[in-house]
């Protein structure tokens, strides 16, 4: 269980980064 907790916690991480890393390439195609 503690495990599954870490895993869910590194994918929560790694989605956080994922998005603020498609904002800042959406703002450089598209500064609108």
């Amino acid at each position: 269980m503690k495990m599954f907790r870490n895993i869910s916690k590194f994918f929560k991480r790694m989605g956080d980064v994922y998005v603020s890393y498609c904002e800042r390439i959406g703002s450089v195609i598209s500064p609108f």
